[in-house]
């Protein structure tokens, strides 16, 4: 990716802003298929009050942003690796949220990034570290294959087309249920899915994005050469990203730390919302952290 970028004249993505202007900038970067809805309220309150000015987006083929014309490879073809022709990778993503932050005239920001967000957010800080204040690596990993490892956790999820609203968020408040960790909140959880629908059904646009993660390559490697202030926070309980995923990310980033919540799984339920936001602004502010 070149640092040359032209400067985009409308936003490359849909985004709100919230939080006190003139606090510092904090982009969040869901995952996989989940809207900028996606993240808590009480969460983004958190964060607020720590003095975060919050850029929240959608990413493409997701909620309002673009999406990519033609048909998204089927599940059955990303479970068997023909994967047909490649739409894009992580790469363009993490240039997406570049141009964003150029449309808004933001040169540097601090990054959060939750599970396939994650790892766009380490891409973006590989390819432009110079605009990225810290790195906070979410429910994440350094590669698909530390991921995704069972083709039957693949297939949960996918969604193939459904076409009803409601037989939508049935389906996926299931696949929540099943990768949540004891502090599921169902009502939460719902009332989210059912926004996302209200706001931009377009559940088709989640294959596009599983095949830019599988189609790019790990790294950890890559990662040993990054001198960014990096937060990693995972669950000790998360079923579709093994902690192991997180220590290899800590590990490979010189300085990086690591804050691992034995009661989370692979979710942001409202137990965590304030050690996550503390941790945050404890890396910002350059203090160490004691994790609850």
């Amino acid at each position: 990716m070149s640092d040359f970028l032209p400067q985009p004249q409308t936003a490359p993505l849909a985004f709100e802003l919230r939080g006190p202007e003139g606090g510092e900038p904090l982009v969040l970067i869901s995952g996989l298929g989940s809207q900028l809805v996606f993240w808590p309220e009480g969460f983004c309150q958190a964060l607020e009050a720590r003095g975060f000015r919050l850029i929240l987006l959608d990413n493409r083929d997701c909620g309002l942003s673009p999406r990519t014309p033609g048909e998204p490879p089927t599940v059955a073809a990303l479970l068997d690796g023909a994967r047909g022709r490649l739409a894009y990778t992580l790469d363009d993503m993490a240039v997406d949220v570049l141009l964003l932050m150029d449309y808004l005239g933001i040169g540097e920001a601090h990054v959060l990034g939750n599970s396939m967000g994650g790892m766009i957010a380490q891409t973006l800080a590989l390819a432009f570290g110079h605009r990225i204040r810290s790195l906070t690596s979410l429910l994440s990993a350094p590669g698909t294959g530390w991921v995704l490892r069972d083709p039957a956790a693949l297939a949960r999820s996918m969604t193939e087309e459904i076409h009803d609203p409601d037989a939508y968020v049935a389906t996926q408040l299931e696949g929540y249920r099943s990768f949540s960790g004891p502090h599921f909140d169902e009502a939460g959880i719902r009332d989210m899915l059912e926004r996302c629908c209200r706001r931009a059904f377009y559940p088709r646009g989640r294959r596009f994005q599983m095949q830019a993660m599988l189609a790019s390559p790990d790294r950890t490697e890559r990662l040993r050469e990054l001198h960014v202030p990096t937060l990693v926070i995972h669950g000790r309980l998360d079923p579709i990203a093994p902690l192991a995923g997180a220590e290899a990310t800590a590990n490979a980033i010189p300085g990086a730390r690591l804050l691992v919540l034995d009661d989370m799984a692979h979710d942001l339920s409202p137990p965590h919302w304030e050690p996550v936001a503390e941790a945050m602004a404890a890396l910002v502010r350059g203090e160490p952290f004691d994790p609850p």
